[in-house]
Order: C-alpha cells, then sequence, then structure tokens
C-alpha cells in the first residue's frame, strides 16, 4: 500500500481513489471503536459512514501540523460516538445481541470457549454502560493501546485529567462486574 502521508496530500487534494485506500487502511479501526462506544453494531456502521463522510468533508481543513491523521481520526470517531448517543432516545441494552445468542445458542462449542465469550460480551455490555466522558477513555487506552498523550488531544481535554478519567472507568467498570451488579433474578 501507498505510503499514508502521500495518500493524505492526495485526499486532501481531493482524490477520491486515495480516501478509498485511507478508508479501506482505517475502517476496521473505526468500526472497532464505534461498536465498543455505541454498544450496537448498526449504530457504529452509522457512525463509520458519518466519521468518513465528514473525513471527505473537511480534506482542506486537516492540518498534519497540528495533529497525526490517525490522532485525528480518533477524534473525529470519538465525538461522532458521543453525538450518536446524544441522539439516541433508547440506547439498546445489550450491544451486538445477535452475537450473543450466536454465542449462547451453539452447541459446537467447549464450555470454557462460551464462557470466554459470555464474559466478553458482559465486559463489552458494561463499557457500553458508561458515560460518554469515561468510555472513549477507556476504550482508546485499552482496546486501541493508545498512550495518555494521545488521548488527551483526541479527548481535548488536559493531560492530567487523562489518567484519572481512566482509573474512575476502571473502578465503575468493577462496580458493574461485580457479583452485587446482578439483578434481582441473577442476570447482569
Amino acid at each position: 500500500m501507498e505510503d499514508t502521508h502521500k495518500l493524505i496530500r492526495r485526499w486532501q487534494r481531493g482524490d477520491s481513489q486515495a480516501f478509498e485506500l485511507l478508508f479501506l487502511k482505517y475502517e476496521g479501526l473505526v468500526f472497532r471503536s464505534a461498536v465498543l462506544m455505541t454498544g450496537n453494531r448498526q449504530q457504529a456502521e452509522d457512525v463509520l459512514q458519518d466519521v468518513f463522510t465528514s473525513v471527505w468533508d473537511a480534506r482542506g481543513s486537516y492540518n498534519p501540523k497540528k495533529a497525526k491523521f490517525i490522532t485525528w481520526l480518533h477524534r473525529i470517531t470519538v465525538n461522532r460516538c458521543i453525538d450518536n448517543h446524544r441522539r439516541q432516545k433508547l440506547r439498546q441494552p445489550c450491544p451486538e445481541s445477535d452475537a450473543f445468542e450466536m454465542v449462547a445458542d451453539s452447541d459446537d462449542l467447549p464450555e470454557e470457549e462460551v464462557i470466554n465469550k459470555l464474559e466478553c460480551q458482559r465486559l463489552l455490555q458494561a463499557v457500553s454502560r458508561l458515560d460518554d466522558r469515561h468510555r472513549p477513555a477507556l476504550v482508546l487506552r485499552y482496546f486501541h493501546d493508545l498512550p495518555y498523550r494521545d488521548i488527551a488531544e483526541i479527548l481535548d481535554i488536559p493531560l492530567g485529567t487523562v489518567k484519572p478519567r481512566i482509573h474512575n472507568a476502571l473502578g465503575l467498570l468493577r462496580q458493574e462486574l461485580s457479583p452485587l451488579a446482578l439483578d434481582n433474578e441473577g442476570r447482569f
């Protein structure tokens, strides 16, 4: 694949083929972030489309001297996910429920694999229930392994705020995932 810097320059000049290559290179990253932040595959697909529409529209205003492309892309993704969340009147209580049902119905999987998938599903559900301040910081740190400095830039917050926000998010997740977080019928 062509050098990313060259692709960016071509995209900024309006080259749709370069834009398509950038899309192919980064769609997985954007989609994964969107699924983690929205907790819903359909919403994540909508966010993916919104993000890349925004990227195309902003080609003239992106300044590589101010931010790395990947940081800028993460920031757009986080903002679109937050906007999407605010537009949703009813949030789906279970992210990726179709995947959950597929795992729950499978007789072919060893018990340990089913348990691991159910635990992963429970974690994703808990992450999707975090608020818009905590969820993006947690996703960027632990699902994308970004350094605190990049997270601060993406979220447009002081560097000193990133660590406490992630720490608080982890505390909220621990609370959510504790055995005491069961409902009256023993479900999470």
